[in-house]
């Protein structure tokens, strides 16, 4: 039904490639989705007191794309180029209907920047505007101007402008790593560092392993002696609702981690296992896994398999309650939707 449908996601050949793709989104499930989720251009993060984000924004716009649906990725980045972007092209991480000004803290998401690069970058591919190409190339310079730094890994990522670097340590977010964007954003950006990145990243998640699964932390701290350690704050320790996108990112750029698989596969052997683990101390929670992260463990039993075996969707549905995992879960049936083209 949706053919090429991951190398739509992940990367087109050619320019003219991506123009000729079909939608890969049922458009029952994108219509489901933008009732829950959309509101005139703004993504509503519904478990999170209604606010929007750039990471939103960001998958809102790929969704659309994935969908088909021109009007509906104009709105979103209209909607996040009004009320998020900044003078420098980046843009302000988060928007809170209730407050006066609606922005009160303008720094960045890097990976809210990155999604939104790559989502225009895809945009003006499939629909041939120049212009959102054009606005994806500066938040690119933008992204790699101010926002990443040498270490002995290479370059790296800081989550945002402030708050995430002193001169003994930097504070990292595995996940800001989007894997799949890295290749396009070089082709509308000619500069060696988003190669780069791809290998730093690698070579960082295959060193940020903790705990007797050998997991990635959702957060992970890069001291000034080249040491990799765990935050001292108990929720920035967790394998919990951060980590999880990095089995996403690398399954779509077809990057799979054999290793970080199959920790995967053995702290979630179901539905009920605990949604986050402390992997300094095992601590771990008493809730069962959320819906992202059912959604991510049929991903990782899809993309890790030899055989890649059919997994099974029925129960993976959009809730209202819940943006993240409704939005997860869209992007694990693209992935599943072709399983031969994953490694």
């Amino acid at each position: 039904m949706i053919k090429g449908m991951l190398a739509f996601l992940a990367g087109c050949l050619g320019w003219a490639a991506c123009a000729v793709q079909a939608a890969a989104l049922p458009a029952t499930e994108w219509a489901s989705y933008k009732q829950a989720f959309v509101q005139e251009g703004r993504i509503v993060d519904t478990g999170n007191q209604s606010i929007s984000h750039s990471e939103g924004q960001g998958y809102g716009m790929l969704l659309a794309i994935a969908a088909d649906d021109r009007a509906s990725f104009e709105q979103i980045w209209d909607w996040t180029r009004k009320n998020l972007q900044r003078e420098d092209t980046l843009f302000g991480w988060r928007w809170t209907p209730n407050s006066a000004p609606h922005v009160q803290d303008w720094n960045n998401a890097t990976d809210g920047d990155l999604l939104i690069a790559w989502a225009l970058a895809r945009g003006g591919e499939r629909w041939s505007r120049t212009d959102w190409i054009d606005e994806a190339r500066m938040i690119a310079q933008g992204i790699r101007g101010s926002l990443i730094r040498p270490t002995p890994f290479g370059p790296v990522i800081i989550p945002g402008q402030q708050g995430f670097q002193s001169e003994k340590k930097l504070l990292i977010n595995p996940s800001y790593w989007v894997f799949p964007a890295f290749k396009l954003l070089k082709r509308i950006d000619p500069d060696p560092i988003w190669e780069d990145l791809l290998d730093s990243g690698l070579a960082l998640i295959s060193k940020s392993r903790f705990g007797p699964h050998q997991l990635p932390p959702d957060w992970v701290v890069l001291y000034s002696d080249q040491r990799l350690g765990l935050p001292e704050a108990p929720n920035q320790r967790r394998m919990g609702y951060e980590a999880i996108r990095l089995p996403l990112y690398l399954c779509w750029a077809d990057l799979p981690d054999p290793i970080m698989m199959e920790g995967f596969r053995k702290i979630w052997p179901s539905d009920q296992a605990p949604d986050w683990f402390d992997l300094a101390n095992g601590d771990r929670s008493a809730l069962p896994l959320s819906l992202s992260q059912r959604a991510i463990r049929h991903l990782v039993a899809q993309c890790s398999s030899k055989n890649r075996p059919s997994a099974p969707l029925s129960d993976l549905d959009i809730q209202t309650n819940d943006y993240y995992g409704s939005t997860l879960t869209l992007l694990v049936r693209f992935i599943l939707a072709h399983p031969k083209n994953l490694p």
